[in-house]
């Protein structure tokens, strides 16, 4: 399992953040994501059906974009 925790720029709307990450998850099949949202503060869940990790800068990015599609003027910073 990996954990990664992020802060938000901007509050976003959650459920347009779900249709952009799921276009986004195709392309990994193997990794099942858990995102909580408090407020701008997002904490991320992976768990992966192999023994390989999703690389952190390869999964930042992913996300960074899902959530520039909903806001393009919102800042991802990892904590």
């Amino acid at each position: 399992m990996q954990r990664f925790v992020a802060e938000l720029s901007n509050l976003i709307d959650k459920d347009a953040f779900d249709k952009c990450w799921q276009s986004d998850c195709i392309a990994n099949p193997n990794y099942s994501v858990d995102f909580g949202f408090d407020g701008r503060r997002v904490s991320i869940r992976i768990e992966s059906t192999q023994a390989d990790r999703w690389g952190s800068a390869s999964f930042q990015r992913t996300f960074s974009g899902a959530v520039r599609r909903v806001d393009q003027a919102c800042n991802v910073r990892w904590i």
